[in-house]
């Protein structure tokens, strides 16, 4: 797992520590080396391991000083996660503000996580050098579900998921969702993922106790969180930036973009986190093909169809337009000029634009097992057979059998 995403991950589960349910559902939890008879309970068992992490940041000396730095990072976890005390009472004995208390709340958690990542998480690179993918960057180890959902009532599941947060930090979050159910085609855990990462982002930029979300559909869909930043918001962003920076990564699986809108440097005023959802999916099929003859067979063989066909003939432009168009299949040729089609795919595949665009090999030669292993999701066969095609893009969803 990269670390940036095991931060995100380790302040949401911290969060709510103490929601068994939560905490042993949370995507974080089974990746925890815990064995033996604590794999039985393993949300207890990942309490206990943070707490312990927690002692272990204890300053030296017996003494117990309130109002030093030093100490102050250690008072802040303790209290807040191993005693479970009110953030304001916390602020309070330790002679700080809220806002105050939030930065250093910020800079602890950071710290904690940096030692939890080291301690347990940090993969150990194999005989090339290399370490473990992300989990939800790897196409292989995260499968999408897509599905319909009312992006409304999914809010509302986040919410409260997350109620008794809000609650202990004194937020007062007014909903002002549209009044019809606005439906969305995506995966659930990766939008609920999404939602929690903004929301942590926000909870600790903000600068006031009140806050608001709306949901909206004017041309495109979208969600914003409204809210008065902290007048050092540019210091606070800079320490919670991996929160931002994995939702927008994995927006790029649903797809969706994240916008920010904040008051100038160093000055406190209204700033707004926007999830804007990408229209519906394209009916645009790429052919990446030299050979002008198979552009003309693909846009007859589909003529009845409600898919629009593109074809390109110079594989050097295959990046550019599948950036552009978003289509919803690529067709790739093999055996082009210049840049084969094995080319065009790890190119395509690494972009993180057109990585989630599914591509199908077309080749004369038999190399089915060759495209799947390099990421291809289907494999025809030249000379191209109408019926073949047809029943692969039933397969893949774009057209009804």
């Amino acid at each position: 797992m990269e670390r940036q995403t095991f931060i995100s991950l380790f302040k949401d589960l911290i969060s709510r520590l103490y929601d068994r349910i939560a905490v042993e559902t949370h995507p974080l939890t089974a990746r925890f080396p815990i064995t033996g008879e604590d794999t039985s309970r393993r949300a207890e068992a990942v309490q206990r391991l943070i707490q312990e992490e927690i002692e272990q940041l204890r300053p030296e000396g017996r003494e117990v000083l309130l109002q030093s730095p030093e100490w102050r990072p250690y008072l802040i976890l303790q209290k807040r996660y191993v005693e479970g005390e009110d953030p304001h009472r916390i602020a309070a004995s330790l002679y700080i503000g809220d806002r105050q208390f939030r930065r250093d709340q910020s800079r602890a958690l950071q710290t904690l996580s940096t030692r939890v990542w080291q301690k347990y998480f940090q993969p150990e690179p194999d005989v090339e050098g290399k370490t473990a993918v992300d989990l939800f960057e790897d196409q292989g180890a995260f499968e999408l579900h897509a599905e319909e959902l009312d992006l409304n009532e999914v809010i509302r599941g986040v919410i409260h998921l997350i109620e008794r947060r809000l609650e202990v930090e004194n937020v007062e979050l007014t909903l002002r969702l549209s009044p019809a159910p606005i439906m969305i085609v995506t995966d659930r855990i990766l939008l609920r993922q999404i939602l929690l990462s903004l929301l942590n982002y926000v909870l600790h930029l903000r600068g006031h106790s009140r806050m608001s979300l709306r949901t909206e559909r004017n041309g495109t869909t979208s969600m914003s969180l409204l809210f008065d930043a902290d007048e050092q918001w540019t210091a606070i962003q800079k320490d919670e930036q991996d929160s931002l920076d994995f939702a927008r990564r994995l927006c790029q699986r649903l797809p969706a973009r994240v916008e920010e809108t904040y008051p100038p440097r160093e000055k406190s005023g209204r700033a707004e986190i926007r999830l804007v959802f990408v229209s519906a999916p394209s009916r645009t099929v790429l052919i990446v093909d030299d050979q002008a003859a198979a552009q003309k067979m693909f846009q007859r063989y589909l003529s009845r169809t409600k898919l629009e066909v593109i074809g390109i003939t110079d594989p050097s432009q295959g990046l550019e337009m599948a950036q552009k168009l978003q289509p919803a299949l690529l067709i790739l040729d093999v055996m082009m000029p210049r840049i084969d089609g094995w080319e065009v795919l790890q190119t395509l595949q690494l972009d993180p634009h057109t990585k989630h665009i599914p591509i199908v090999i077309c080749s004369a030669w038999g190399e089915p097992e060759l495209a799947h292993s390099l990421g291809a999701v289907d494999f025809l066969k030249k000379p191209v057979i109408q019926k073949d095609l047809l029943d692969l893009l039933a397969r893949l969803g774009l057209i009804q059998e």
